[in-house]
């Protein structure tokens, strides 16, 4: 019984080994498995922090766009608003003009200013004053509609340099939003390329994940099998020695009582006896 024990030991032994070196060849596998999986998740993690940092400077630049937009717009706004005054006032020195004298106004402002020296150094009558009053008022009238007229102009050339001015910074606005606007494209293009990268490398990622699963699987049933053959290998060891041990036992006292046989033998014989041949009689009378 004891040999056909250590013969199921031995061929436990070899199944042993042989599935150790299947649980070892799968636990590698699912390391490197595991590593693929790991070494893809950073470079999703990584590109998807890419792409956040290329949303936020997206977001800013956007938001710069919408700024410039409100500036431009309101320059625009404003523009077109200064035009409608300025036809407004076109008009009013349409109006103006054809109401005011066509003669040089220098002569006109001599002739009031000589019609007013008259009326004050020169004795006049109600009659005589009256025709040079009336006509000081009117060269009056022409001086205000001249100087209505060249205020005009100047509001006129004003709201002009106002408007060029508004539609220069509108224009430059305009550019610079362009500009931004492109930044902001090429932004958006790069933090969806990433995300599209990151996408793709995810179905990759979850096929190693999948392949570190089976793997891991297939290496935790070899253990728990390794487990399992250690276990009746070392009963089938502690059966062994427990009947060897057993053996030896029995063995051992058959000698001794062959050896007290003779020893008493011997005594009954007469004969000499060793120190060991007495300590066994002893040992048998203490015992009986």
């Amino acid at each position: 019984m004891s040999k056909e024990a250590k013969r199921k030991i031995l061929k436990l032994n070899q199944q042993l080994q042989s599935v150790k070196q299947q649980r070892n060849s799968f636990n590698e596998e699912t390391k490197r498995w595991a590593e693929k999986r790991n070494t893809i998740n950073k470079r999703i993690k990584d590109l998807r922090l890419e792409a956040s940092k290329s949303r936020e400077r997206r977001d800013i630049i956007n938001a710069k766009v919408k700024a410039l937009k409100t500036r431009r717009n309101e320059n625009r706004d404003t523009a077109k608003k200064k035009i409608e005054e300025g036809k407004q006032l076109r008009n009013r020195l349409q109006i103006l003009n054809a109401k005011k004298s066509r003669t040089d106004i220098n002569s006109v402002r001599r002739e009031k200013e000589k019609i007013e020296w008259e009326i004050q150094t020169s004795s006049l009558t109600l009659q005589e004053e009256r025709p040079l009053v009336e006509r000081a008022n009117q060269l009056e009238i022409q001086l205000k509609t001249h100087k209505q007229s060249v205020d005009v102009k100047n509001q006129i050339e004003k709201l002009r340099t106002q408007i060029n001015t508004l539609n220069e910074e509108a224009d430059l606005f305009h550019s610079r939003l362009q500009e931004l606007a492109d930044q902001s494209q090429k932004l958006h293009e790069t933090m969806t390329k990433k995300l599209n990268k990151a996408r793709d490398l995810r179905s990759e990622a979850d096929k190693y994940h999948k392949e570190f699963l089976q793997s891991k699987e297939k290496f935790q049933k070899l253990h728990r099998e390794y487990i399992q053959v250690e276990k009746r290998i070392e009963t089938l060891k502690k059966f062994v020695a427990e009947t060897e041990g057993k053996s030896r036992k029995e063995q051992q006292e058959k000698a001794r009582k062959k050896l007290r046989e003779e020893a008493s033998e011997k005594l009954e014989k007469g004969k000499k006896l060793s120190l060991d041949e007495f300590k066994l009689l002893d040992d048998e009378e203490e015992s009986s």
